[in-house]
């Protein structure tokens, strides 16, 4: 959103409505939603292994994450307006 923007993520955080913990996450501090973040970037750019080991190290499952990344792709397509 920040690069869409052309202004730094802070700026954008300032207007989001979102929790505290989410926005330390989002601009590179410690919070305990780290491992999820770094597993969706991991999904996202095609960083199996890496995804692999952030799934176990959160005990869940590879199937059931390759399926919410999708249905969450899904998603963000609806709401863009893409087909």
């Amino acid at each position: 959103m920040d690069t869409i923007l052309e202004i730094p993520m802070s700026q954008v955080l300032d207007n989001v409505p979102i929790d505290q913990e989410t926005k330390s996450v989002l601009l590179g501090g410690a919070s305990r939603l780290r491992p999820f973040y770094q597993l969706m970037l991991a999904q996202e750019s095609g960083e199996w292994k890496t995804a692999s080991e952030l799934t176990s190290q959160l005990h869940l499952n590879d199937s059931d994450v390759a399926e919410c990344h999708w249905q969450a792709m899904q998603w963000a397509r609806e709401v863009s307006g893409g087909s």
